[in-house]
C-alpha cells in the first residue's frame, strides 16, 4: 500500500498543513516503496485532452536523493476496477522536483471517486 498523499483538483486545496489535500477529485497515492526512496508528492491536477477527456494527470514530484527509474501509474474507477496505467520516466538529481505530466489511455477518465497508485515498475 501507500499513504494518500494527494488529491487532483479543480478548486482550493484545504489541509496542506496535514500532507494531504482534500477535494471532490482523484485521490493520488505514492507507493511505500517510493516514499522510502525519497520521492514526495506536491500539487497533483487533472487535465483534460484536446477531446475534451480527463486522462492527464499532472503531478509535482520532490526527492531527497538521486532517483533513476521508470514509474507505474494506475487509474482505478469508484468500485477499485482498474481502467488505465501508464508508465513515466524519471532521472531526478539530489533535491529536486518538478511538474511531470502521466498520459493515460483515451478511454480513461479520471473523474470523480476515482484514485491512482504510482509505485515502481519493478
Amino acid at each position: 500500500g501507500g499513504e494518500l498523499a494527494g488529491k487532483a483538483a479543480t478548486e482550493v486545496v484545504e489541509g496542506v498543513a496535514t500532507g494531504v489535500e482534500h477535494t471532490w477529485n482523484a485521490e493520488v497515492g505514492l507507493s511505500d516503496a517510493l516514499r522510502e526512496k525519497g520521492l514526495a508528492l506536491g500539487v497533483v491536477q487533472v487535465e483534460s485532452d484536446t477531446m475534451g477527456r480527463n486522462n492527464r494527470l499532472v503531478i509535482y514530484l520532490t526527492n531527497t536523493s538521486a532517483f533513476h527509474d521508470t514509474l507505474r501509474v494506475v487509474a482505478f474507477d469508484r468500485d477499485s476496477l482498474e481502467m488505465g496505467r501508464a508508465n513515466l520516466p524519471l532521472a531526478l538529481k539530489p533535491g529536486s522536483g518538478d511538474y511531470y505530466e502521466v498520459r493515460f489511455p483515451d478511454r480513461t477518465d479520471l473523474g470523480r471517486k476515482c484514485h491512482v497508485v504510482i509505485e515502481t515498475q519493478r
